[in-house]
C-alpha cells in the first residue's frame, strides 16, 4: 500500500511539473495535498526539501493561485481544489505557450530570408509529409505553378488516400487564378483537369516529380517501390531548377504527334524534325 502511495506521488511529480511547476513546486504541493493545510516545518518534513527552499516554493504556488495562506503565526498554508488548481495550471501553460509561439514566429520571420538560401536540401520523408509538402506549394502558389510529370501524383493518389485531396487542392488554386502548366512523359488521360495547359516531352526517369511554384521553395517527389520522399530546396537551387522548368517547357509540345521522340541507342532526346 504504501509503495503505491508513493508512485501516485511520483506521478502527480512529474505530471505538475509537465504544467510548468519546478520540481520544488511539485513536491511542495503534493506534499500540501496530503496534508489538507499545514506550516511550512510539516511540508518540509513530508516532501524532503530544504525549509528556505519551501518558503520560495510557496510564494510562486499562492502567486500562481493554486495554494492559498493564512496569515497567522506561524503561516498556515492550504490547496485550493485540485481540479480547480488544475485548470488554473493548464491555462497558464497554454498562455506560456502561446507567448512562446509567438516570440519565436517573430525570430524565425526575422530570420527568414537569411535561411531560406542558406537551407540548401530537405528530405523528408514519408507519404504523409509528402502530403503535406505538396498541399503546401498548391496553396502558397501565387501566379503559377509549373509541374513536372504530374501522373507520378495520380499514381500515389491509388497508393495513399491522403492524395485523394491534391486534385481538389489544384482546382482550388485554379479557382484563385493560378495558372497551372503541366509536362508529361507521355499523352495520357490522368490529371486532365479542366485549366491545366498540358504538354508532352519524353524522358526515361519516371519516378520523378517537380512542382515548381513561381515563389517559395521548388518541391522534388521521389517514389520507388519502397518508399515515398520529398525533397525540398532553397533559393539558390530553386532559381536553379526554376530555369531548367522552364526550359523544359518550352523544348515541349502540345500533342504527342509533335513530341520529340527518343533516342533509343542515348539517355537524350533526338527531334525528329
Amino acid at each position: 500500500m504504501r509503495d503505491i502511495h508513493r508512485m501516485s506521488e511520483k506521478n502527480a511529480i512529474k505530471a505538475l511539473r509537465d504544467l510548468g511547476l519546478t520540481e520544488y513546486e511539485a513536491r511542495v504541493y503534493t506534499a500540501l495535498t496530503r496534508l489538507k493545510a499545514g506550516i511550512a516545518s510539516e511540508i518540509h518534513q513530508i516532501s524532503g526539501i530544504p525549509r528556505p527552499a519551501v518558503y520560495g516554493a510557496l510564494k510562486r504556488l499562492v502567486m500562481r493561485g493554486i495554494v492559498e495562506v493564512q496569515p497567522s503565526k506561524p503561516m498556515r498554508y492550504r490547496v485550493t481544489d485540485p481540479a480547480a488548481a488544475l485548470e488554473r495550471l493548464k491555462s497558464s501553460f497554454m498562455t506560456d505557450a502561446e507567448v512562446a509561439l509567438h516570440a519565436l514566429e517573430e525570430v524565425y520571420s526575422a530570420e527568414g530570408d537569411r535561411r531560406e538560401e542558406e537551407m540548401g536540401i530537405w528530405v523528408h520523408q514519408g507519404a504523409g509529409r509528402v502530403y503535406e509538402k505538396v498541399m503546401e506549394v498548391l496553396s502558397g502558389a501565387e501566379r503559377d505553378i509549373l509541374i513536372i510529370n504530374p501522373s507520378l501524383l495520380e499514381n500515389l493518389r491509388g497508393l495513399y488516400n491522403i492524395f485523394s485531396h491534391v486534385n481538389n487542392a489544384i482546382r482550388s488554386a485554379l479557382d484563385r487564378g493560378v495558372s497551372i502548366r503541366s509536362v508529361s512523359p507521355e499523352d495520357t488521360p490522368s490529371w486532365d483537369i479542366p485549366g491545366i495547359e498540358r504538354r508532352i516531352y519524353p524522358w526515361s526517369e519516371k519516378g520523378i516529380c517537380a512542382l515548381i511554384p513561381d515563389k517559395g521553395y521548388v518541391l522534388l517527389v521521389v517514389s520507388g517501390e519502397q518508399a515515398v520522399m520529398a525533397i525540398t530546396t532553397g533559393d539558390a537551387l530553386s532559381r536553379v531548377y526554376r530555369d531548367l522548368g522552364e526550359a523544359l517547357w518550352r523544348a515541349s509540345v502540345n500533342t504527342a504527334t509533335d513530341a520529340p521522340r527518343m533516342d533509343q541507342n542515348t539517355d537524350g532526346f533526338k527531334s525528329k524534325y
